[in-house]
């Protein structure tokens, strides 16, 4: 199977989290600007990092961030507001005119945002779209000859749809009680949940079949047993993302270790 490099941002906001992904080899992070105040400690960590933001903070506060910590991020979006695409695009035109180096965001119809960018940027990031069966059409008729980041587009991994993707579902096991596990080129859902469909001897046997992966990252299976925070919040690196990154022979752009 042929698929685009993909280099994926894990999610991170905190200590715990930085620490964990730090631990488990991780290459690029994403990180919003709400949680950003010591954005020194991540950049000592890690090989990329991006940064986002959307119409909930303050726009003002954003840009002197961009301007002062430039050495500290990879990539920063513009400044967006969610589903609402003439605004948006209104806003990127500003950034270009301070001479801020922002990734332009496409909101609402990712077409008509895109033709009205008129090639400013060959560097592009796929924001929200209402309806899943819309935004998979709109993504289908994208350009290949842009290079794509979904913005929280984990769900795409295996699409072959962008260049790189951020995704929060890595914190899953640890704070849903639920994840996903790479299996056989597919997807197998697990859920610990009380109400889950939860099967051990089967979580025991992917375990088991990732063990060097865990071993990477410092877990075992007595930690998943007794539930430990630290030891679910690495689980779906050692199942799911390590295998997959394997699968679209990524891995070195992903990891470390």
């Amino acid at each position: 199977m042929w698929c685009k490099v993909l280099k994926i941002y894990f999610h991170t906001n905190n200590k715990a989290t930085r620490d964990a992904l730090q631990k488990c080899g991780v290459k690029n992070v994403f990180i919003s600007f709400k949680y950003s105040h010591d954005i020194s400690t991540f950049s000592d960590c890690f090989d990329n990092i991006f940064i986002s933001t959307n119409s909930r903070t303050n726009r003002e506060k954003y840009y002197d961030f961009l301007k002062r910590e430039k050495e500290h991020y990879t990539y920063a979006t513009q400044y967006y507001v969610d589903n609402n695409m003439s605004h948006t695009y209104n806003i990127f035109k500003e950034e270009e005119s301070m001479g801020l180096n922002t990734l332009p965001v496409l909101e609402e119809d990712y077409v008509k945002h895109l033709s009205l960018l008129g090639g400013k940027s060959n560097h592009i990031c796929i924001g929200k779209m209402r309806g899943r069966f819309d935004t998979e059409d709109s993504i289908k008729r994208l350009p290949t000859n842009l290079k794509y980041h979904g913005m929280g587009k984990g769900k795409y991994l295996t699409k072959n749809c962008f260049d790189s993707v951020d995704t929060s579902l890595w914190i899953s096991a640890a704070m849903a009680k639920k994840f996903e596990v790479w299996h056989n080129n597919s997807i197998i859902k697990m859920d610990f949940r009380k109400d889950g469909k939860l099967s051990e001897p089967a979580l025991k046997y992917y375990c088991d079949m990732y063990k060097d992966n865990m071993e990477k990252i410092g877990i075992n299976w007595h930690g998943v047993q007794e539930r430990h925070y630290y030891t679910l919040l690495k689980l779906p690196i050692a199942l799911y993302y390590m295998p997959i990154c394997k699968y679209l022979n990524s891995y070195s752009d992903n990891f470390i270790k």
